[in-house]
């Protein structure tokens, strides 16, 4: 009844039209919920502002215009400290950098946490770095570097635990004990 006076209103052509063009903007909107997602990642879903959990890959729907999306990175990192200038327990300068390699392991924790995991693990490392460091005498730096690395890896570990991050591993890259300060300690 009520077609028939919108058809006596604006005509045939014009509802169908109308009609039409709602069937296509809501196939549209449909569409725009479906989100491929790679191997290597993970979907952090937020319905209204709040997490309500992470999506593996292949083919997933987001509820269009209610759910929001944010596509995380799984892979394992590796990324290098700058050269950091600190000085050991006996008071002799060092100068080194790391490699650290790490992953996240828990996307909703680390989007919920941190606004960026891997800046804020990297920050840390360059915190730990000199920290650990000014806990050793620079004979120890040297002669155990393997020791030096397994004491950075648990003390990154516990700053990024919490925000679903695991660290894999921690190498001293670069290592340079001043010469010159050794020297007139030793005189």
């Amino acid at each position: 009844m009520y077609l028939i006076r919108i058809e006596e209103k604006f005509g045939v052509l014009a509802v169908h039209e109308i009609f039409g063009g709602i069937l296509v903007l809501s196939f549209m909107i449909l569409l725009s919920g479906i989100k491929i997602v790679r191997e290597h990642d993970r979907l952090v879903i937020f319905r209204f502002g709040k997490i309500i959990g992470h999506r593996g890959p292949g083919m997933q729907m987001v509820v269009p215009l209610i759910d929001r999306s944010l596509s995380v990175d799984t892979r394992i990192t590796a990324s290098s400290t700058p050269r950091v200038e600190t000085t050991t327990m006996d008071k002799i300068p060092v100068c080194l950098s790391a490699l650290c390699r790490f992953h996240i392991t828990d996307p909703v924790r680390a989007v919920a946490k941190v606004d960026d995991p891997i800046a804020h693990t990297m920050e840390t490392m360059h915190t730990v770095l000199r920290s650990v460091v000014s806990e050793h005498t620079a004979h120890d730096i040297v002669a155990n570097e393997m020791e030096l690395n397994s004491a950075l890896k648990r003390t990154l570990s516990k700053h990024t635990r919490s925000w679903g991050v695991r660290v894999k591993s921690v190498e001293i890259k670069e290592l340079a004990v001043s010469p010159a300060t050794t020297e007139s300690k030793n005189s």
